[in-house]
């Protein structure tokens, strides 16, 4: 902790550094100052956190330094050591933030007094401003997790309660009467793997990216909204308080912005005009379906109000190719692997229309497959020995080319690495791993406002969920779901110190989704309410 004394006089200014006892105060760099003007020098560039000054001094006088530090350094403590008993002078110093008024000649005892109790006035403020500080960055963190909860629960059905439309309305300056709504649904999952692989360690990035261009193009909330379906970690909303045509004309400018931005152009799904709010769900789902029942061999328009295809194709289903591609993986031969892929996609290439709704069950019956086949095995990755471009993509990647079509080559292309992959795997007679229960830990830390589960968890690290459950208490002392618990809670528990933040707003950012639930698990782990912590906290200040 640094220390100025400001006095003209020298001689002053040494019979203090003598009587202080600076370091048992914790001071441990004195500076020195002969007038305001050296005092403010010296405080920009050193910052010291007790400042200790005279009031008559020639140029700059005390009084005038007292009302600088006041308007550019507040949160240094001030002592005055005047040889003037003048009642201006002393009102003047409480006004500007002065803790005390000492007397020159100053006593030891009297000045040692003042440094301790303005060093621990420092340091009470420097730990609430720090605490402070700490919730400002966790609700900011959490406020835009926040106001996407509470759209996607509008988007689901789950949020048309009034309540709920006047939290949304007060969150996001929404109008306060809105006749009807349109809704677009943009999935990421749409791009082609190049566009994703440059956002690969950074998803949050493409995602912000999207939504700043849809924000941008909607102007305000009286045009709509978007947001980040929490649902669908893939998919982008938009809400539109109007008609479809006025939506497809700000979808175009959307599309031209993440040209520039992105680099490429989205394909989106839009509803039909709808009530508002009784209509969102269903326009929700509207949009969704259109989007994915899109004609993804010949279409290459970007905004599909009409479904393009009516069903999925009468073709093999994926599964029921699954013993002939089972054991050409397991033979681990390229050229086996190739041929089975070969005799169940071929008969696709002829098609004239394929959705994308039937890409993705494609892709679903692939990864149960490969499930079913790795499941005998206490744990294993069907990514065997993966290097880093290898590793699981942070959002789902299907075989589409630039334009958002589907690229039969690519699809051919996974299957073939995915069977290799696996048969390798399955084949393995040692296996090595890294430890995957602090990677699921960590996981856990960044996504804990989400709303997990041990089956998504396990399918994100192709773990099975009794290994999980098993391993983790093992690892940890707790079950998995008792460490979510406690994560959520430690936060809550550091958002409940803000009074602003009301509980049910507090539970729905730790990811709860029911206030009271939320409620029974604090108590349960803390020994009491939510309310009752935050009395307590606000009342004793910790």
């Amino acid at each position: 902790m640094k220390a100025l004394l400001v006095d003209d006089e020298q001689h002053v200014r040494h019979a203090i550094q003598l009587l202080g006892n600076w370091e048992e105060v914790g001071i441990d760099v004195l500076l020195e100052a002969a007038d305001g003007h050296e005092a403010i020098e010296a405080i920009t560039a050193h910052q010291p956190e007790i400042i200790l000054s005279d009031m008559r001094m020639p140029g700059k006088d005390g009084m005038a330094l007292l009302e600088w530090i006041s308007a550019h350094n507040p949160h240094s403590k001030v002592i005055v050591i005047s040889g003037y008993d003048d009642f201006e002078l002393v009102r003047h110093a409480i006004r500007h933030g002065g803790m005390d008024y000492l007397l020159k000649p100053v006593e030891a005892e009297e000045l040692n007094a003042s440094l301790l109790k303005a060093v621990k006035a420092w340091m009470d403020e420097e730990t609430s401003r720090t605490e402070s500080a700490r919730q400002s960055i966790v609700v900011n963190r959490m406020r835009p997790h926040y106001q996407d909860r509470l759209l996607t629960e509008l988007a689901i059905g789950r949020g048309s309660r009034s309540a709920h439309i006047q939290r949304l309305q007060e969150e996001l300056n929404l109008p306060c009467h809105i006749p009807v709504c349109s809704v677009a649904v943009t999935s990421l999952s749409h791009l082609d793997a190049d566009c994703l692989a440059k956002y690969r360690s950074q998803p949050d990035l493409l995602i912000f990216s999207v939504l700043n261009v849809c924000a941008e193009m909607l102007s305000t909330p009286a045009e709509g909204v978007s947001f980040h379906q929490l649902n669908q970690p893939d998919e982008i909303v938009l809400l539109h308080w109007g008609s479809q045509s006025s939506l497809e004309h700000i979808l175009g400018t959307i599309n031209d912005g993440l040209e520039q931005t992105i680099q490429r152009r989205l394909h989106f799904g839009i509803s039909s005009c709808k009530n508002y709010p009784e209509g969102i769900s269903a326009a929700y789902l509207e949009a969704s379906s259109t989007l994915w029942r899109r004609n993804i061999l010949l279409t290459r328009q970007r905004i599909h109000s009409t479904t393009e295809t009516t069903s999925r194709n009468k073709g093999k289903r994926l599964t029921s190719f699954e013993e002939p591609m089972r054991i050409a993986a397991m033979s681990c031969s390229a050229a086996s692997i190739s041929a089975a892929v070969a005799e169940w996609l071929d008969p696709f290439t002829e098609l004239e229309a394929i959705s994308a709704e039937q890409l993705q069950l494609w892709i679903q019956e692939l990864e149960w497959m490969l499930g079913r086949w790795l499941e005998d095995r206490e744990h294993t990755t069907v990514h065997e020995e993966k290097s880093d471009e290898e590793q699981e993509p942070p959002l789902t990647e299907l075989p589409f080319d630039s334009e958002g079509l589907l690229s039969f080559s690519l699809l051919r292309s996974l299957l073939e690495h995915r069977l290799l992959a696996a048969g390798k795997a399955i084949t393995a007679q040692h296996h090595t791993d890294p430890d995957p229960m602090t990677e699921i830990a960590r996981y856990m830390d960044a996504h804990y406002q989400e709303d997990l589960s041990l089956q998504q968890i396990a399918a994100r690290f192709y773990l099975s969920r009794e290994y999980i459950s098993r391993k983790f208490k093992q690892q940890f002392g707790l079950n998995w779901s008792e460490y979510l618990g406690k994560l959520r809670i430690n936060n809550a528990k550091l958002l409940l110190h803000n009074p602003s933040l009301r509980v049910a707003a507090i539970s729905e950012m730790v990811g709860f989704q029911d206030e009271k639930y939320f409620s029974k698990v604090f108590k349960k782990i803390e020994g009491i309410t939510p309310a009752e912590y935050r009395k307590t906290v606000l009342h004793t200040g910790t």
